[in-house]
Order: C-alpha cells, then sequence, then structure tokens
C-alpha cells in the first residue's frame, strides 16, 4: 500500500453559498459551508476581492485551499479563483457534486492537486432520495469522477456514512474499481465520512448518525492493517481494498481542539481544522456564523489590518492540539441521544501501522 505524506493546514474556500441539491445530511438552512452573519449574507465578493483575500490568507501561512459551496460550480467566476489560487498555494483541491463540472474541467484541471466528487450510493433510486436530484445529477456525479480520471487528477469519491445507508459502501468501492480499470492516467478512490452533526438535521443525525469505526475493523479483517495520514484537525487511516484505496475519517474520536472551544456553546463534532472562508469573506475557524467567533475581509482592507483581523484566528489555529472524548463532549453540550452510539469497543487506529 502507498503511504500518505501530512498535509498543510487548509482553508474551506466557499465560493457559492447555493446548491442544486438538498441532501438529507446537509444543513441547506444554516448555509452549508458558506455560514456567515446575518448582516453579511447576499453581500458575495468579487472574484478580484475574492483572490486578493486568498493572497492575504497564503501570506498569512495557509498552504493549502479546498474550493468547496453550497455547490461551487455553480460560481461562473470558479475557474478564475482555481487558477489564482494554484499560484498562491501548495494544494489546491475543488468538492463538487459535478453540476458544471464537464464545462468548467478543461480550465480548472491544470491547476487542481485533487478533485473531489460527492458520490454516497450506487445506487440510483436511493441517490435520489438522499439528495432530491435527478438521474441526471446521479449521471453527473458519476461523470465528474471519470472526467477526472481522465484529466489526470486523483479524484476522491465522498461518501456520507449513515445507517441507512452503510451497505452501500461496497457498491461504491466496486463503481470505483470499475472506474480505474478504464485506464486513466488519474486514479480514483474512495473518501468514507461520518455525518455531522448540525442544528438543522437534529432528529436526522440521532437516527441516522454511526459510527464508522465499525466498519473500519471489518475493512481491517477483510483487507489488513491500514496506513495512517496525519492533516492537521484530523487523522485519516486508508485501506488497499483489492486495489481500490479506501480512507476514513472519524470524527467520532479525538479531534483538534483550541482554548476557546472548551465553553462554546456550538461545540461541534469537527473541532478546529483549518479556516473557512465565506462567498463574502467572512473567516473563521468555527462553523456558526456566529460574529462574535470570526473576521470579515471586507474588499479594500490594507495588508497590515487584515493581518491584526487574522492573527486571533491563526492564533487559535496554531493553539489546537489533539483532544480525546470531544464526541462525548458533543453529545452532552447539546444533550444529543444517536441511536447508534454505544461504547467503543475498538477504532480505525486499533488496526493502522505508522508510516
Amino acid at each position: 500500500m502507498s503511504t500518505h505524506e501530512p498535509d498543510p493546514v487548509y482553508v474551506r474556500a466557499s465560493v457559492s453559498g447555493r446548491c442544486n441539491l438538498t441532501c438529507v445530511y446537509c444543513p441547506k438552512q444554516e448555509g452549508m459551508e458558506n455560514r456567515v452573519p446575518a448582516l453579511l449574507k447576499g453581500r458575495v465578493l468579487q472574484p478580484s476581492d475574492y483572490c486578493n483575500n486568498l493572497s492575504h490568507l497564503a501570506r498569512n501561512g495557509v498552504r493549502g485551499i479546498c474550493f468547496t459551496g453550497g455547490e461551487p460550480t455553480l460560481n461562473p467566476s470558479l475557474p478564475i479563483l482555481v487558477a489564482h489560487a494554484a499560484h498562491e498555494f501548495d494544494r489546491v483541491e475543488l468538492t463538487t457534486n459535478g453540476r458544471f463540472l464537464e464545462e468548467m474541467l478543461p480550465q480548472l484541471a491544470p491547476h487542481l492537486d485533487l478533485l473531489k466528487v460527492s458520490f454516497d450510493v450506487a445506487d440510483r433510486q436511493l441517490s435520489r432520495s438522499l439528495t432530491a436530484g435527478t438521474a441526471r445529477d446521479y449521471d453527473r456525479a458519476l461523470n465528474a469522477i471519470r472526467l477526472g480520471c481522465a484529466a489526470g487528477l486523483p479524484v476522491g469519491v465522498n461518501v456520507v456514512v449513515m445507517k441507512s445507508t452503510m451497505q452501500q459502501v461496497d457498491q461504491v468501492v466496486s463503481v470505483v474499481r470499475l472506474l480505474n480499470r478504464e485506464g486513466h492516467t488519474g486514479r480514483a478512490y474512495v473518501s468514507l465520512l461520518d455525518f455531522y452533526y448540525s442544528a438543522e438535521r437534529r432528529d436526522f443525525w440521532e437516527r441516522e448518525f454511526v459510527p464508522i469505526d465499525g466498519l473500519a475493523a471489518e475493512f481491517a479483517r477483510r483487507f489488513g492493517p491500514s496506513v495512517s495520514h496525519e492533516r492537521f484537525g484530523c487523522r485519516f487511516f486508508w485501506f488497499d481494498a483489492e486495489g481500490v484505496q479506501v480512507r476514513f475519517k472519524d470524527s467520532f474520536g479525538s479531534t483538534h481542539r483550541a482554548p476557546k472551544c472548551t465553553g462554546c456553546k456550538y461545540y461541534c463534532q469537527e473541532g478546529v481544522y483549518g479556516l473557512k472562508h465565506s462567498a463574502e469573506g467572512w473567516v473563521t475557524t468555527c462553523p456558526t456564523g456566529d460574529d462574535s467567533y470570526g473576521v470579515h475581509l471586507s474588499p479594500g482592507l490594507s495588508p497590515d489590518e487584515v493581518d491584526r483581523r487574522l492573527g486571533s484566528l491563526l492564533g487559535d489555529v496554531a493553539a489546537a492540539k489533539p483532544s480525546n472524548d470531544t464526541f462525548r463532549t458533543m453529545l452532552t453540550t447539546h444533550d444529543l441521544r444517536p441511536e447508534a452510539v454505544t461504547p467503543r469497543t475498538s477504532s480505525p487506529a486499533a488496526h493502522s501501522v505508522e508510516r
């Protein structure tokens, strides 16, 4: 199995607060990954201002960027932003459901290090019920994976694991195995993500959340030990499933927390794993639009003022350390009772080998 080098600190750069789908696990009313204070909603930055902010972030030591949304391909300026980012950051990634990827990929591919495509299940009918999409949306996602591989890119196939979809994991792995046999220069892998809690999806989360460490133990039994991969804020575990690389990201275990997280009323599942930059220029370490937890990089700020505003956030990133039992703390903070959570008997780490 291949090994995986540590990654830099990333900014998750949302370039659209809209999405063409309504996935059952996604907090669409809360803004998905584009959460901002109420006064900023709709005040989207011009592409030149957005690019300036990316340059400021890179100048302050953030070396990786992942473009996200909503759905980033709904922003027609995405190719401009990605091309600019490629000159500023060491790694550039894009997460998409594939809506307009076919039209944009020729402009995007030369500047991307990784393409990630949401493809939660292999069954067409189940996909439609999960996303409120159409058969064409399913085809776009599948085609996006193929196009990314044909363009020579590594492609991560993102799967949010829920109680009702766990049985689809093997089928998704099989789909990826067939795509990789088509002989493209790029290769696809499967990325398994646990279902993040949000207040908007509270009841559904309590019914559907399932710790994926049990699934990781099953993969270890079937395919042998995993290889660990460090990224700031989390640890991944990779398995070789008969030629298909499968990555587990588990926030049920330890996540990174800064001192300010201790008394946070929003105490989240994901913790601190970098910065978030919204389409409006709101920058934060937190998955919330609370105006006390971030800063606004508005157009026209001097570099010194940008540095001042970013200083506390970057300090939180620097101070964040792995913190155990954060999942239990989150359950207590929000009085959550997920049906599938029982005392841990295993973890992906128990079956991993270090580089």
